[in-house]
């Protein structure tokens, strides 16, 4: 298994539903250990340490080489909730802190069109995840679909809009702009290649439909 070349780690700091399981996949096939979403607890560790001042940020979670899906929503997991009162944590917008807790590691922003990602959000796990969502926000005034895709677009927008500012200036070297349904996949290949041997070129496709899931 390739493990992290000194220390060095990969997190993918694009939205849930943007490709997460494919990257996770790809990662496990050519040997780099990876970890997506774990019920929660990457997203949950990540908050306490950030409100604590607990470093590193990954500090008990840091055996993986690779980060995907690191996402917290009060509920989930149904029926089986580890979050329940939890706050809602994208910790994919922590990027910065995870770049000062780990430096010298790789950053890959996997995007789509963000029409199609509210839309496959709003039917994930046929709509539970957008009604947990909704719940969760309820406090700052969320109360139906129109007003939660309102939400998911602006910290989609800014979210972006950080990331590129960020890492323009910041080791661009280690930074990947990834659109799942545009990019070239040898982009990816010729970005991880000079820190990750890849024994697999293939990149899968998981949870793709016509309507965009």
């Amino acid at each position: 298994m390739a493990e992290s070349p000194q220390g060095r780690r990969i997190f993918l700091i694009g939205f849930n539903k943007c490709g997460t399981t494919s990257f996770h996949d790809f990662f496990k096939a050519n040997g780099i250990s990876s970890v997506h979403w774990r019920a929660n607890t990457l997203a949950m560790a990540i908050h306490r340490h950030l409100h604590s001042g607990h470093r590193p940020l990954l500090d008990g979670l840091d055996q993986w080489t690779a980060y995907t899906d690191m996402v917290c929503i009060p509920g989930s997991p149904w029926e089986n909730s580890n979050s329940d009162g939890h706050p809602l944590v994208e910790a994919c917008r922590c990027f910065r802190d995870l770049q000062a807790s780990y430096p010298h590691s790789l950053f890959i922003l996997n995007t789509r069109d963000p029409m199609a990602w509210v839309r496959s959000r709003l039917k994930h796990d046929q709509g539970r995840f957008a009604e947990a969502y909704r719940r969760a926000l309820a406090p700052i005034g969320v109360q139906n679909d129109a007003q939660l895709v309102h939400h998911w677009l602006q910290e989609w927008h800014e979210h972006h809009a950080q990331v590129l500012a960020h890492f323009r200036f910041q080791t661009p070297q280690d930074f990947l702009l990834f659109h799942i349904d545009h990019t070239p996949h040898d982009e990816l290949f010729n970005f991880l290649e000079p820190h990750f041997p890849l024994t697999s070129r293939l990149f899968p496709h998981h949870h793709r439909s016509p309507s965009g899931g």
